[in-house]
C-alpha cells in the first residue's frame, strides 16, 4: 500500500486523486549527454509481443483496484492464452506493493549476484551519463520500498540502508558505491533504465546479472525499435504500440507482464551475443542440445520464466523495466497436470520464427513430446 509520505519520490510512484499530465525529461545540456551505441540491437527481456490496445486512453489509476498477489502465487501459464498464438504485451495493472519480489531464494540469488559483479561487473553494468540522476531516485525509492515491504531482510536508518542477509550496509544519498550497482546488490530483479532522448525511448542504464542471452553491452544506448529488432514481426506489427504505451505510462499506473521460453541449462546468467544467437538458430552452436530425449527432458530442460515490470519514476521521469527471473525444469510441470497442459498448447502454438528467435528450436519437439506424455499419464 501507498504511503502518504511526504516525498514524492518516497517509496514508490505517489498517487494523486488527478490525473498528471506527463512530462518526460529529455538528456540536453543541463542534463549530461546520452551516447547512442550505433551497434545497439534490442533485448529480448522486453517486449517481445506488443498490441494496439496500448494505444488507447490508458485506465485511471489502478492502486486500490489491483488486488495484492504474493510472489508464490504468481501462476506464469495463466497468461499463456488457448489457442492460435497472437503476439500481445499481457500488461496487467501492478499493485505497487509488488514492485520488488523478496522470496526464499533472495540469499543464494544474492551471493550469485555478488560473485558476477566481482568477475564480470564490466558486462553486466551499464549507465550513461544522462541516466544517473534516474539511477540516484531508483535507490531513494528502493531505500523506501524494501524496509517497508521486507522488514525481515532490511532496515533504514538515516541516510543509510542495510541488506540483513547480505550484511551490506549503503548511503542512499552520496554514497561511494555507483546507485545503480547498489540497487543490483539489493534486488533479484534486473534493472532497466529507459529515458526519453530527443523524443525517442531509450535505453540508458542497465544491471543486468541474468540475461535470458542477450548482451547488455550490445543494447544500451538502443531505441525501442533497435533493441526489438531481432524479434519477429515486431517493427511491422507492434513496434508503434510499445512506443505509445513507453510515452503514456504515468507514475501512478505501473503495469506488470510475463515473458517464458524453454532453455536446456538452468544457469541464471546466460548472455549471448547477437552472432551467438544467430549461430544457435541456424544450428551451428548447439552445446547440449543432442543430449536431450522426450525421456529425459523433465530434467534436462527448464522454463525459464520472466515477471517484468514497467514503472515511471515521479522526478526524474525516467522508466524501470524491471526483470525478474524464475527457473523450474519441465518435471515440476509433469506434476501439475493444468499448468502442464497450459505450457504444452503454448509451446505448440509458438511460431516457428519466434522458436528459433528464442533458441528453442533443437529442443522443442523433445519438450513437447515429454509434456504431452505427461498430460496423458
Amino acid at each position: 500500500m501507498l504511503h502518504q509520505a511526504a516525498s514524492e519520490h518516497a517509496y514508490m510512484l505517489r498517487v494523486s486523486s488527478c490525473p498528471r499530465k506527463l512530462h518526460v525529461h529529455q538528456c540536453s545540456r543541463t542534463r549530461r549527454p546520452c551516447h547512442t551505441s550505433a551497434s545497439a540491437s534490442l533485448t529480448e527481456a522486453s517486449i517481445e509481443d506488443a498490441t494496439a490496445i496500448t494505444t488507447k486512453r490508458m485506465p485511471e489509476t489502478t492502486v486500490g483496484k489491483c488486488p495484492r498477489v504474493k510472489p508464490t502465487e504468481y501462476t506464469y501459464t495463466k497468461q499463456m492464452k488457448p489457442g492460435p498464438y497472437k503476439m500481445t504485451m499481457g500488461l496487467e495493472p501492478m499493485n505497487p506493493v509488488d514492485w520488488m519480489e523478496v522470496d526464499s531464494l533472495y540469499e543464494e540469488e544474492m551471493k550469485l549476484r555478488q560473485e558476477i559483479l566481482k568477475d564480470k561487473r564490466h558486462l553486466v553494468i551499464a549507465c550513461q551519463p544522462c541516466a544517473e540522476e534516474a539511477c540516484a531516485e531508483m535507490l531513494r525509492m528502493l531505500a523506501e520500498f524494501l524496509p517497508t515491504e521486507y522488514p525481515a531482510y532490511f532496515q533504514k536508518r538515516g541516510n543509510t540502508l542495510t541488506a540483513l542477509k547480505t550484511n551490506e550496509v549503503f548511503q542512499i544519498e552520496g554514497g561511494a558505491m555507483d546507485p545503480l550497482e547498489a540497487c543490483a546488490r539489493l534486488v533479484q530483479e534486473d534493472l532497466c533504465i529507459m529515458q526519453d532522448v530527443g523524443g525517442t525511448i531509450k535505453f540508458t542504464a542497465g544491471a543486468v546479472l541474468f540475461p535470458q542471452r542477450w548482451s547488455l553491452m550490445e543494447k544500451i544506448g538502443a531505441d525501442m525499435t533497435a533493441i526489438h529488432d531481432p524479434v519477429p514481426k515486431y517493427r511491422k506489427e507492434v513496434s508503434k504500440s510499445v512506443d505509445a504505451f513507453m510515452q503514456r505510462l504515468s507514475p501512478s499506473r505501473p503495469f506488470w507482464r510475463a515473458n517464458w521460453a524453454i532453455t536446456d541449462h538452468p544457469d541464471l546468467f546466460q548472455p549471448l551475443t547477437e552472432d551467438d544467437i544467430i549461430s544457435m538458430t541456424a544450428g551451428t552452436l548447439r552445446e547440449a542440445f543432442q543430449q536431450v530425449t522426450p525421456s529425459n527432458a523433465g530434467q534436462t530442460l527448464y522454463t525459464r520464466c520472466e515477471r517484468e515490470t514497467f514503472v515511471r519514476f515521479p522526478q526524474t521521469k525516467a522508466i524501470l523495466f524491471t526483470i525478474r527471473t524464475y527457473v523450474r525444469n519441465l518435471a515440476w510441470y509433469a506434476a501439475r497436470p493444468d499448468e502442464c497442459a497450459t505450457l504444452a498448447e503454448a509451446l505448440r502454438n509458438l511460431p516457428e520464427d519466434l522458436t528459433r528467435y528464442k533458441t528453442m528450436a533443437h529442443i522443442k519437439d523433445q519438450a513437447q513430446e515429454y509434456l504431452d506424455s505427461a498430460i496423458k499419464r
